[in-house]
Parts: C-alpha cells; structure tokens; sequence
C-alpha cells in the first residue's frame, strides 16, 4: 500500500531546489571522500598525540577544533546532498526513498558493528598502552562517529544520479 509522505519543515527545506547541486553524484562523492579523510586525519593526529609524553597539547587541540569546526559544513553539504534520508522520519520519505536508506542500512551494518567495536577496543588498547585517558576517548568518539557515517557515505557513494534540474550548473 502506497502512502503519501508528510512533508515536514526539515523535508521540505532539504528537497528544495536550491540544494540540486549537491545532490548530483561527483559533489556527494567528493564530500563523503572529504568527510572520510577529515575523520582519518583526526584519528592520525589523536594517535600522533599519544605518542608524546604531554599527550594533550595545544597544536592537538587546535587540529580538532579546526576539524570539527569544517566537519559542520561539510556534513551538511552531505546530508543536503542525500536528500536528509538518515535524519528524516519515516513517513516524510517515499518508497525510493525508504528503500535507497534501508539499502545502505543493510549494507553498512556489519562494518558499523565492527567499528563500533574497535571504538571500545581502541579506546581501552590506546589506554593501556600510553595511559592517555582523554585521547583514549577522542579514538573511541571517532571511531564511534565512523560506523554512525559509514551509512551516509554508502548512500553518497552509491545513491544513482537524480534527474538534471532547471538550474545551469555550477
């Protein structure tokens, strides 16, 4: 049985029209390969930090503010781009809709429980052997936020081109 979607004023300002250009496949994929080697240089600079005595430093903290600050638009360009289908409701998506996520769901499930077991794992190992406790906890928070993303980036990668727009582009 076929329902209508209930468009919700997130719904609706995601499938405007001004988003078109980041909907179209070279700009998701750019973003979600963007977005994937913000979080690997995060993960490198937390690892590198911990290989120090002082373990928190300030160059460490100025790399993840930095970083977290362009993980925002990036991550946003992303979402835009994939029409917001990990953080709508159900019944705001249609059929297509539900299934392109339910795809990605299926597919990314596996590597998400694996990684969200290494966040717990690397967390612990990267305690046990520097005793860096609050460095511990950015891994694991990264890691952690990877197998969360890992389904935003299937969709991204593998989501099929949507129709050209009106708009010339960009």
């Amino acid at each position: 049985m076929s329902t209508t979607p209930v468009q919700t004023h997130f719904a609706r300002s995601i499938d405007d029209d001004r988003w078109a250009w980041a909907r179209r496949r070279r700009v998701r994929r750019r973003a979600a390969l963007a977005e994937i080697a913000l979080v690997v240089l995060l993960m490198a600079a937390t690892l590198a930090a911990a290989t120090t005595d002082e373990g928190w430093t300030t160059w460490f903290l100025a790399v993840w503010t930095i970083g977290l600050l362009a993980f925002i638009p990036l991550h946003s360009v992303l979402n835009a781009g994939t029409r917001g289908l990990f953080d709508r409701s159900r019944r705001s998506l249609d059929e297509h809709q539900q299934a392109l996520r339910q795809r990605s769901y299926n597919a990314m499930g596996w590597p998400g429980t694996a990684l969200t077991f290494f966040a717990w794992s690397g967390a612990v190992a990267l305690v046990g052997t520097t005793g860096h406790v609050p460095l511990a906890l950015c891994l694991g928070f990264l890691l952690w936020l990877s197998a969360g993303l890992l389904h935003y980036w299937h969709l991204a990668w593998t989501a099929p081109e949507e129709p050209a727009a009106a708009d010339p582009e960009f």
